[in-house]
């Protein structure tokens, strides 16, 4: 709390935990993915489970965090980070369409292994809680699998945390033989689980949500246009940190001053999962 009753913490946690990641890819190009639709179109991902999807998540800590939305928007906007929405679907989908779309290296930040299937010669994967970075390097040591085998394997094993239910009684090592069969279309083997694992392709694979909602290109094209000459401003920036009281921010302010004034390299963040 500062002096004015006003909680701060999960703002400032936020705010050093860019900074250190800006830090450590030597970048100011950073992307910050929001779970905020812009519509009220219903995540096809809810009808297709009807309503089931994420359902045993904890939306009262979500809440916590998005509380302090709009001072982050401030703050980050200020420092010359880009925020970016989904129209009706999720953060995941416009972390897709960004490392497609955005040129050069990308780095996606978040312990969601959702993403690795997202891992490619230009796309990396750091998990600020394990510092570890999944690359195309790394990934077959890591999950014994390739990218496109993994996503067969989210698809066969399910995801708790997304209540997405998995086929029964296959677990890790028979979920990573299952994926290598269907990666390579072994008909024989894969048959008898094809219909249950073409559905959850359609909840697992972030490529199915932007190829089959093109209106949400256009809502991501529109955004990512009008954020491309956004610049930091530093007199908004302290302004802002003078009414938050962040003073051990103010008091180091040109350290601030010198990570967000890079100009190097992209670095695409998932808000809430740096939370969870």
């Amino acid at each position: 709390m500062n002096s004015k009753g006003i909680e701060t913490g999960s703002l400032f946690t936020f705010l050093k935990l860019i900074k250190s990641n800006a830090n450590l890819f030597n970048t100011n190009k950073i992307y910050i993915a929001w779970d905020t639709k812009l519509t009220k179109n219903v995540n096809f991902r809810k009808v297709l489970t009807e309503g089931s999807y994420k359902g045993t998540r904890d939306f009262a800590r979500n809440k916590e965090v998005y509380d302090s939305m709009t001072d982050v928007l401030a703050c980050t906007t200020a420092l010359g980070i880009k925020n970016i929405f989904p129209g009706s679907l999720e953060a995941d989908d416009v972390i897709s369409w960004l490392v497609k779309t955005v040129e050069g290296k990308k780095t996606v930040v978040s312990v969601d292994n959702d993403f690795a299937q997202l891992v490619a010669e230009d796309v990396e994967l750091y998990n600020p809680i394990k510092k570890i970075n999944i690359t195309t390097f790394n990934f077959n040591d890591i999950f014994k699998l390739t990218p496109k085998e993994y996503i067969f394997y989210k698809a066969i094993v399910g995801d708790v945390s997304d209540n997405i239910n998995g086929l029964k009684g296959f677990g890790k090592v028979k979920g990573i033989n299952l994926a290598k069969a269907f990666a390579a279309n072994q008909q024989d083997v894969i048959q008898p689980y094809m219909a249950q694992v073409t559905e959850n392709l359609k909840l697992v694979d972030l490529s199915y949500g932007i190829d089959n909602n093109p209106e949400e290109i256009a809502i991501y094209n529109e955004q990512y246009a009008k954020l491309q000459p956004l610049k930091p401003d530093f007199n908004e920036f302290k302004n802002l940190c003078t009414e938050l009281e962040f003073h051990s921010i103010l008091n180091n302010f040109s350290d601030w001053d010198n990570t967000f004034g890079k100009s190097t390299g992209e670095v695409i963040v998932d808000f809430c999962k740096l939370f969870e």
